[in-house]
């Protein structure tokens, strides 16, 4: 009957709930693009699995990348030429008359020129990266090559580096054996150079990733490069006379070294010993950390070894640093627990906040690019 309730109530269809959500619809047929396994609908984790290979697409093109540039004349020329090129400055500072002071009437000159290749090889491993990460990443800028990305570019001039530091490494080696010396500032030396390739390098693709013109691009990175590795001691020693004043001086007791002969700690009388010329190197030392050579020295002070050259030079820049050339100015005194400068820390903060902002400068700059394009 049309008036009977339950009739009309059947006559109804039972309600359809519309599947929504992951794996409600077959993925379409041939269609290589989609992949439903272990999707849980979360961006999150989409976006992440997108970066992640990224990374792994850039870390493959690096490695093919200076797989393919081993291989060609031109890198091992520039290689055995830096080697080269150093060890003759050992030689001309070891063998000719005059040139290494006095250093050789108390240390043999094998020992002298081991010291002596072991802190300027690792400011040559810094210099033939900035070269190899502009050389490099010229081709891939001019040519547009989307798989030269930034990272990509960076993590191949730190591989070069790498191949570089083993080169050091090996003839380091060589001269210890000769110089009857242990391997330690061979390895620490080689270390170095693995760290300056990695940031030297970074800087080169910087400044020819921000799309300069190559004749600015290699003036401005040849200018940073030596401001760092020569131009930074300079400029210090330069600064030295700026920072000279007079003060009053204190007789100093209980005087207490560190291992490398560094002034740690010292207590100041009242006997004053009039006025003295004090000058405050802590204020510019700094300079000089960034420096490779000084970098290698620093972290090889505490070896010992070169028969304490490395030690007594490690002394003297942490001395400067600390400002502890003259004890008790104005008769203050030092304890075990006053804050050093950590140059070595320091000289990496440098050349990690030198190469991080044009690294940034270049992102920015592709960004500009490709949003003009």
């Amino acid at each position: 009957m049309a008036d009977d309730p339950q009739t009309s109530v059947d006559s109804m269809a039972d309600p359809y709930f519309e599947p929504i959500g992951p794996g409600a619809f077959p993925p379409l047929p041939n269609d290589k693009d989609i992949d439903n396994d272990g999707d849980d609908g979360r961006p999150g984790r989409d976006a992440r699995r997108f970066v992640a290979a990224g990374f792994v697409a850039a870390g493959r093109a690096a490695v093919a990348d200076v797989l393919g540039t081993v291989r060609t004349l031109r890198f091992w020329a520039v290689a055995v030429a830096g080697l080269c090129a150093t060890w003759a400055v050992v030689a001309a500072l070891v063998l000719l008359p005059g040139t290494a002071g006095d250093s050789t009437e108390w240390v043999p000159t094998p020992v002298v020129a081991y010291v002596m290749a072991s802190s300027l090889l690792p400011a040559t491993a810094a210099l033939v990266a900035l070269h190899w990460g502009m050389r490099y990443w010229a081709p891939a800028a001019a040519g547009g090559d989307p798989e030269r990305r930034i990272f990509a570019a960076v993590l191949a001039a730190a591989l070069r580096g790498l191949v570089f530091a083993v080169l050091i490494l090996t003839t380091l080696l060589l001269q210890a054996a000769a110089a009857g010396e242990p391997g330690t500032a061979a390895a620490i030396s080689a270390g170095v150079a693995v760290v300056e390739g990695a940031l030297f390098g970074g800087m080169g693709v910087a400044v020819a990733a921000l799309g300069w013109r190559a004749g600015r691009t290699r003036v401005a990175g040849w200018a940073l490069a030596l401001f760092l590795v020569a131009g930074s001691v300079a400029a210090a020693a330069f600064l030295v006379p700026a920072v000279r004043t007079e003060e009053p001086v204190t007789v100093a007791l209980n005087i207490e070294r560190a291992p490398d002969g560094s002034t740690v700690a010292y207590e100041c009388s009242a006997v004053s010993v009039g006025v003295a010329e004090v000058y405050r190197t802590e204020r510019v030392m700094w300079l000089p950390a960034a420096s490779p050579s000084v970098l290698f020295v620093m972290l090889a002070g505490d070896a010992g070894t070169g028969a304490g050259l490395i030690r007594s030079l490690s002394a003297a820049f942490q001395e400067a640093a600390d400002g502890t050339q003259v004890l008790c100015v104005n008769g203050e005194p030092r304890s075990r627990d006053a804050q050093r400068m950590p140059m070595a820390a320091v000289g990496l903060l440098l050349q990690a906040a030198v190469a991080g902002a044009l690294l940034l400068g270049a992102h920015a700059a592709a960004d500009r690019r490709r949003r003009s394009a």
